[in-house]
């Protein structure tokens, strides 16, 4: 159980029980117990096995406070929202509407092209801190001119409609992605990473996997904030269960997430995802994108954010493209 400096309160033990005492948490632990103010509390991610009181979701619901219960690996399952929700109806239909006029397709393409600039800024950036290697530098280098060629023409394309554009955006990704994880396998010499893939339980892709996961539970409590249809996405394919407007939005954030992920694996050994320490380090990875990725300070629309504060204008910044009042939107970018 920790309580993040900016207010996520994460219960990731076994046998939590959670109740309301006044304007306060109750946390019974086999350790004792601890007092929590509510308003303290910003959300309460619960990925272990807790038990929480009716009363107490009701308290949170009153004040605000979201409740995520995740996987142990940080996946998302429920959410416990509040009635009084924010968003207005309007913000849901202007996004049904633009998914059958040209605001679809810029979306997608924006997107996009927000998730290949950071990703050519990672390879820059490794390929920077790597200039003692010189072979590797180059090589490093030569891979971000590779995706930097493939972005320009992919700027240039136009596409008559969505489903046009999300047939060549997925094959564009695909090829992204082939130089991409090349780029990063690279950069991770002595952690035999095998490269991007999604069910693999390598410590690398079970990092990524874990640190994605979270990121999709921040994106998705802000989708639900300003009153929109998690479910319903411009790049990702529909289908039930699936919050693909959530996985697009996310998009140009999971290069930042990448070398948050690069940057902790640095720190430690392959020896700490062993059987026996495996749980530790994941709890630490969680505590640590909580506390690191989400407080970091990047530049968004001329002023220095945190990134959650970047992730709220961020949306903030997408309902006005949709209800017509900006040209664009802002996607944000992680400097090389």
């Amino acid at each position: 159980m920790r309580l993040t400096e900016y207010g996520h309160l994460l219960i990731d033990d076994f046998g939590v029980t959670l109740r309301k005492k006044k304007k306060r948490i109750l946390i019974i632990t086999k350790e004792g117990k601890e007092e929590i103010p509510i308003k303290s509390v910003r959300d309460v991610i619960i990925s272990g096995k807790a038990n929480i009181s009716s009363e107490l979701l009701k308290a949170l619901a009153e004040s605000g406070v979201d409740v995520l219960l995740t996987t142990p690996m940080g996946k998302p399952v429920a959410r416990v929202v509040s009635a009084k929700l924010g968003g207005t109806a309007l913000n849901r239909i202007e996004q049904y509407k633009s998914l059958e006029d040209s605001r679809g397709v810029k979306i997608a393409k924006f997107i996009i092209a927000g998730k290949t600039r950071n990703q050519m800024s990672n390879v820059r950036y490794y390929s920077k801190s790597r200039r003692m290697n010189e072979e590797l530098s180059t090589r490093l280098y030569e891979i971000y001119e590779a995706i930097k060629r493939r972005y320009e023409t992919f700027l240039e394309e136009d596409f008559e409609d969505l489903e046009a554009a999300r047939k060549r955006i997925l094959a564009y990704e695909g090829e992204i992605a082939n130089y991409y994880w090349d780029a990063i396998k690279l950069s991770l010499d002595g952690w035999n990473f095998p490269g991007r893939e999604q069910k693999s339980e390598d410590p690398v892709n079970l990092s990524l996997n874990i640190c994605y996961n979270l990121l999709s539970n921040q994106i998705w409590k802000y989708t639900l904030k300003f009153g929109l249809d998690p479910f319903m996405g411009y790049v990702h394919v529909d289908r039930p269960g699936k919050l693909s407007l959530v996985f697009d939005l996310m998009e140009p954030f999971r290069p930042m997430v990448d070398r948050f992920v690069v940057s902790f694996l640095k720190r430690i050994t392959p020896a700490y995802f062993s059987e026996k320490a495996k749980g530790n380090t994941i709890v630490t990875l969680k505590n640590q994108f909580f506390s690191d990725f989400m407080q970091n300070r990047i530049e968004y629309k001329g002023r220095k954010m945190q990134m959650e504060t970047v992730m709220f204008y961020y949306l903030q910044e997408f309902v006005s493209f949709l209800k017509g009042n900006k040209e664009s939107f802002t996607i944000p970018y992680i400097p090389w």
